[in-house]
Formats: structure tokens, sequence, C-alpha cells
């Protein structure tokens, strides 16, 4: 009979490493629902007025859904249970919300600055999570270096956009 664990989010049945990897993962998956929520209110035409900004916005926030299908998989394969919302919990959400700024702004280069800091802090919690994975699954590991590669492409881009923006 396997242990049961409970952590902030009710019963898990991992044990050791698992349990550790199962709360780091969901601490991601808290992060990218955040990412999404702001990607998609920034997206709207009555708050970014440019057409090919909120395409980068939307696209964003869909990328973020993807990454936390991949992850919500990786916590069941691991007997744990997915969180499904933002809650204030856990050691890196906690992290990354100390860093997290809004991605709003008064005007669209405002904004790109904003969005700019808070994808620079969620790389840090990223980054701060695969410092975490010593002895986790391989894969596990892959898919934390495979998504932050993904953020720092988009970090790029929306550093781009924000000095094109501001030039202009």
């Amino acid at each position: 009979m396997k242990s049961k664990f409970y952590d902030h989010e009710g019963p898990l049945r991992a044990s050791g490493q698992s349990k550790k990897t199962v709360n780091i993962l969901n601490d991601l998956i808290r992060i990218n629902i955040d990412r999404i929520t702001a990607y998609e209110k920034a997206s709207h035409a009555e708050i970014t007025p440019e057409p090919e900004i909120r395409e980068v916005f939307y696209r964003l926030g869909t990328d973020s859904r993807a990454y936390v299908n991949t992850l919500h998989a990786e916590v069941i394969k691991l007997g744990g249970a997915p969180v499904t919302q933002s809650t204030i919990s856990g050691k890196i959400y906690l992290h990354w919300l100390e860093g997290k700024h809004s991605f709003e702004g008064r005007d669209t280069p405002s904004r790109l600055d904003a969005c700019v800091v808070s994808e620079e802090a969620i790389q840090k919690a990223y980054n701060q999570a695969l410092l975490e994975q010593n002895g986790a699954p391989e894969r596990i590991y892959q898919l934390i270096e495979n998504q932050l590669w993904s953020l720092e492409r988009a970090h790029q881009l929306l550093s781009s956009l924000h000095e094109s923006q501001s030039q202009g």
C-alpha cells in the first residue's frame, strides 16, 4: 500500500522525489495559468490596438496552455494531482510572485516593457525549478528545459517588439 502524502493542494499518491517534483511542476502550472490570463487580457483590441502585437500576445497565451497541458500530464504520471488554478502557495510560485509585474500599461511600449520584465521573472522561476530537479526523471528535466528555451525565445521577441515600439 502506498503512503498518502498531503500538500497544499490535497492528497498526493507520490513519495520522496516524486512528491517534490509534483510540487515543482504544479508551481510551473500556476505560473503558466497566470501567464495565460495576462496575455489573454493583453490581446484584447481595447487594451492593445496593434493587431500584430495582439497576435503575439494571443500566441504566447496559447503556448502557455500547451505548457500547462504537458505539465499536467507529467504530474499525473508521477501519481500527483495537477493544480487547475493559480493559488498562492508553492515555493517556486511564491518566488515568481516576488518578481512578477503586471502585464498592463498605459500604452503599448509600457505594456511590452512590463511583459519583458515578467518574462524575466518566469525564466528565473524555471531556472530555479531546474536547480531543484536533481534526482528527478530525465524527461522532467528535459521538459522544463525545453519550456524554458521557448520562454527565452518569447522574451527575445517581446524585447525586440518593445525596442521597435519605443523607437516608433
